[in-house]
């Protein structure tokens, strides 16, 4: 298993740095069973890329789309209408119908042109997150390919992580806003510069489409966030998740409480981050938290509370980013 991860680290490194990324990643052939084992994992991290306040908010996009697009043809048809009418509130001529169905027929066009645009435009806007969600997971992988909790989460699908997920969270990204990789770039062109069949492309597609379907949302509990590994921007470990903090009206998780090492603490200084007895006790709402179920206990020992609260930092979700590798956090910005 060493073996196999030196070699698709490698081919990892190969194919971040070819023209074709990302895309060489979501086309290469992996085999089912990775593609079973990381789908779940897909539609949490999909699920929870609010962390860093950055939601694929799928489906209110499409409603204000769908919106703007009604708006567009009433406002388009009243126009019409009026052209049609000779332009007054009375009938017209047949010079003026003739030139109300001539400029009908050139807002229509217009109509035309302009919605493909915008439609291209968001295209180019989902192609480039798509690169850059690739971009960061295959960061994630290759700056510590043989970090034990992600041995431990991925077991023989370990290898596989940068290509296997990598096409399932895209068909993720995908399927919650009801494209297909056709709708996005040209599978044609770019299989046919890899050397890959389109029928075995889109069957795999069709493949992972499928267990989606069938998948529920997997959202993050404490018990799997508590210990986990805190990293910089740079990749160097600055500490571990110690608390988490909920907003105690919404449920939703506003930040987490790092215990920090000696070289996190300057980190975290160098944020604006507040460390020691303060990083906790600045929030309002970690009722639901790891500490608030020991305060008490902690409270019974007055002087040693403040003692254990030390070298602790508090980091909103806007800071950081999940690590879908190893299931840890990183920091977002560079702060040395």
């Amino acid at each position: 298993m060493v073996k196999r991860r030196r070699v698709e680290k490698e081919k990892a490194i190969a194919y971040s740095r070819s023209k074709l990324f990302p895309w060489n990643f979501i086309f290469e052939d992996v085999e089912p069973a990775a593609i079973e084992h990381f789908v779940p994992y897909a539609v949490q991290v999909l699920g929870d890329l609010s962390i860093g306040g950055e939601k694929l908010s799928a489906s209110a996009a499409a409603e204000a789309n769908e919106a703007a697009a009604k708006t567009a043809l009433a406002r388009e048809g009243r126009r019409d209408a009026w052209w049609k009418h000779g332009g007054s509130s009375g009938g017209g001529s047949s010079v003026s119908g003739a030139g109300g169905a001539f400029a009908s027929s050139r807002s229509i066009e217009r109509r035309d042109e302009r919605a493909a645009g915008e439609s291209e435009v968001e295209k180019e806007h989902l192609r480039e997150r798509i690169r850059e969600e690739v971009r960061l997971l295959v960061s994630d992988f290759l700056s510590d390919t043989d970090d034990e909790d992600a041995l431990r989460m991925h077991g023989e699908f370990a290898a596989l992580f940068p290509f296997a997920f990598s096409q399932c969270l895209v068909q993720a990204m995908l399927h919650k806003l009801n494209l297909r990789l056709e709708d996005v770039i040209d599978v044609r062109a770019i299989s046919d510069l890899m050397g890959v069949s389109v029928r075995d492309i889109r069957k795999r597609e069709d493949f992972i489409r499928d267990l989606l379907a069938h998948k529920q949302n997997m959202r993050f509990f404490a018990a799997n966030i508590l210990g986990r590994k805190v990293m910089s921007a740079e990749g160097e470990r600055i500490g571990s998740v110690a608390d988490i903090i909920f907003d105690t009206e919404t449920g939703i998780l506003r930040g987490i409480v790092v215990r920090l090492s000696e070289r996190g603490v300057r980190v975290a200084r160098e944020s604006g981050e507040a460390v020691g007895s303060s990083a906790v006790a600045g929030t309002k709402t970690h009722a639901n938290s790891h500490f608030a179920e020991n305060r008490e206990e902690e409270r019974r020992e007055e002087g040693e509370w403040v003692e254990k609260r030390r070298g602790l930092a508090y980091f909103p979700m806007q800071a950081l980013r999940f690590n879908s590798y190893n299931g840890g956090f990183v920091l977002r910005s560079k702060v040395l």
